[in-house]
C-alpha cells in the first residue's frame, strides 16, 4: 500500500489510470477466437442441462462457469498488460522472442522450453545499472523512488464486480436450481443429501474467500515503506533485485552440470516424472474394467537462494531470500524433458518403483538479478556475520546497517515475491466479491436444510 497516494507528476502514470470501475466485466481468455468457443460451449452446455433436466447436464453447466472463471482476467489484469507494451513493448517483444520450446535430442524427444511470460516483469521502465549510486545502499543519481514505486503511483483498487462474481453467482445458482426442480431423485442417484453437498461446497467457498481476503488485505493497508527511512520491525518493501558483495553461486539443477543457471538470488528446482498404470475397477454388476491412468509425480526437490540488495531507488537493503518460507517466483524459467533419463540414481528409481515411465521433467523457477521484487519482512540489525564482508560499509546510511527477513509477526505473514505490489494485486477481488457473494451462498445453502 502507498503511504502517500498523491501524484507529484513526475511518474509515468497517475493513479487513476489504473483503477477498477464498479462493473468490470471482461471477455474471458485472451481476446481471441478460443474466448467465443468457451462462451458457445457454455451456451451448447446450458442448452443441453436445461432440456434434459439430468444432474449430468447440470453438472457440465456448473463447469463450464467454472471455465469461465479460470480463463477471465480482471480488468485491472488487462490494464496492466496493455500499459507493459506501452512502456516496455521492445523488452517485452525480445523476451517472446527468446521464449518457446525447442527440441534438442530427436531420438531421445528432449525438450528444452524457456518461458516467454512477463507477467511478473517490471511494467513501468526500471532504473538501468547507468543510473545506480556508487554506494549499493545509497540513493541513485536522480535520488528518487523507482517508477513502479506504490508511493509515487499509489495502490490500485479493484472492480466492485468482475467475471469472478458474475460466473460464481450463476454456478451456484445453478446447483440450487437443480436441487430444487428434483432434490429426492439427485439425493438418490449420488448417495448423499445434496443439499449437504451444497452446505459444505458454500463453506468451503467463504472460508477460501476470507484466507484471500486477509492476504489481499494485508497488502493494501500495509504501508510501503521508503528503504531510505525505513525502521526495525515488519514493513512492506518494493524494488530492483542488485547484486550484494558477492554473486550466487551457480544453480546446477538435479546434479547435471547441463541444467544450471547463473545469477539466482533465490530459486527452486523440481525433477518429475511421467508415470502410466492399469487401473482395474469392478462396478456393482461384477463387471471389471481396466483402464489407464497417466499423470505427472514429484520425485524431489530443492530450493536455495543468496543475499541481495533490493533497491527502491531511494536506498538499498540487505536482504536474506533463503529465510522466507513463503516465496511466489512466477512461471518457470526454464523446463527441461525427454523420455529417458540415464542418471543412475533415475534409472534405480524406475526399476524399484511401480509403473510405466513415459517422460521426466525438471522445472527450475528463480528470481535474477535486476528482477522486481514485493517484500513483505521484519527487518532487524545487521549482525558481525553479514557486516564482516563490507569493511568498507558506511555506516552513516541508516539502512545499511538493516537486513530484512523472512520471521513472522502478529497478524503479519512475511513473503518474498518476484513482480512489484502492482502485479501481486492484479488478480485481487473487491471485497463484495471475497465476502458478500460467498455468504449470501452459505445462507442459501443453510436455508435448503428446512425445505
Amino acid at each position: 500500500m502507498a503511504c502517500d497516494n498523491a501524484m507529484d507528476g513526475s511518474g509515468p502514470a497517475t493513479l487513476d489510470e489504473i483503477q477498477g470501475d464498479t462493473f468490470g466485466l471482461t471477455m474471458p481468455g485472451n481476446g481471441g477466437s478460443f474466448d467465443w468457443l468457451i462462451l458457445v460451449g457454455v451456451s451448447v452446455l446450458f442448452g443441453f442441462g436445461i432440456l434434459y433436466f439430468s444432474l449430468g447436464g447440470f453438472i457440465a453447466i456448473i463447469l463450464g462457469f467454472l471455465i469461465l472463471i479460470a480463463t477471465s482476467r480482471t480488468p485491472l489484469e488487462l490494464q496492466l498488460i496493455n500499459l507493459r507494451k506501452q512502456l516496455r513493448g521492445s523488452e517485452v517483444q525480445v523476451k517472446k522472442n527468446a521464449g518457446g520450446k525447442k527440441l534438442t535430442s530427436f531420438w531421445n524427444s528432449a525438450t528444452i522450453h524457456h518461458s516467454a511470460n512477463t507477467e511478473r516483469d517490471w511494467i513501468f521502465p526500471p532504473p538501468p545499472h547507468s543510473e545506480w549510486g556508487d554506494n549499493i545502499y545509497g540513493a541513485d543519481k536522480s535520488g528518487e523512488l523507482i517508477n513502479e514505486h506504490p508511493n509515487k503511483i499509489g495502490t490500485p483498487q479493484p472492480s466492485t464486480f468482475t467475471n469472478y462474481g458474475l460466473f460464481s453467482s450463476l454456478a451456484f445458482s445453478v446447483l440450487i436450481f437443480a436441487y430444487l426442480i428434483n432434490p429426492d431423485q439427485w439425493s438418490a442417484e449420488i448417495g448423499f443429501p445434496l443439499q449437504y453437498i451444497i452446505l459444505g461446497i458454500a463453506i468451503l467457498w467463504l472460508a477460501f474467500s476470507i484466507f484471500a481476503w486477509k492476504k489481499a488485505q494485508a497488502m493494501q493497508d500495509t504501508p510501503t515503506s521508503n528503504i531510505r527511512s525505513m525502521a526495525v520491525g515488519n514493513l512492506e518493501l518494493v524494488g530492483q533485485v542488485r547484486p550484494w558483495v558477492s554473486k550466487p553461486p551457480e544453480v546446477v539443477v538435479d546434479r547435471d552440470p547441463a541444467k544450471s543457471a547463473q545469477g539466482l538470488h533465490s530459486w527452486h528446482w523440481s525433477y518429475e516424472v511421467y508415470r502410466c498404470r492399469k487401473v482395474t475397477t469392478t462396478d456393482s454388476k461384477g463387471r471389471r474394467t481396466t483402464r489407464t491412468v497417466c499423470n505427472w509425480e514429484s520425485v524431489r526437490s530443492d530450493s536455495g537462494g543468496h543475499p541481495f540488495v533490493l533497491h527502491d531507488g531511494s536506498g538499498g537493503v540487505l536482504t536474506l531470500p533463503k529465510s522466507f518460507s513463503r516465496q511466489g517466483l512466477g512461471e518457470h524459467l526454464v523446463r527441461w524433458e525427454c523420455a529417458h533419463s540415464f542418471d543412475a540414481t533415475n534409472l534405480l528409481f524406475e526399476l524399484f518403483t511401480s509403473g510405466d515411465v513415459r517422460r521426466h521433467r525438471w522445472t527450475l523457477w528463480g528470481l535474477q538479478e535486476l528482477d522486481p521484487a514485493y517484500v513483505m519482512g521484519t527487518a532487524t540489525s545487521r549482525g558481525d556475520d553479514s557486516r564482516a564482508g563490507e569493511s568498507d560499509l558506511d555506516e552513516t546510511i541508516q539502512n545499511s546497517l538493516l537486513e530484512v527477513i523472512g520471521e513472522d509477526g502478529p497478524g503479519f505473514k512475511s513473503r518474498l515475491e518476484k513482480g512489484t505490489e502492482l502485479t501481486a494485486l492484479d488478480g485481487i477481488k473487491s471485497q463484495f466479491e471475497y465476502l458478500i457473494i460467498p455468504t449470501i451462498a452459505l445462507l442459501v445453502a443453510i436455508s435448503l436444510l428446512s425445505l
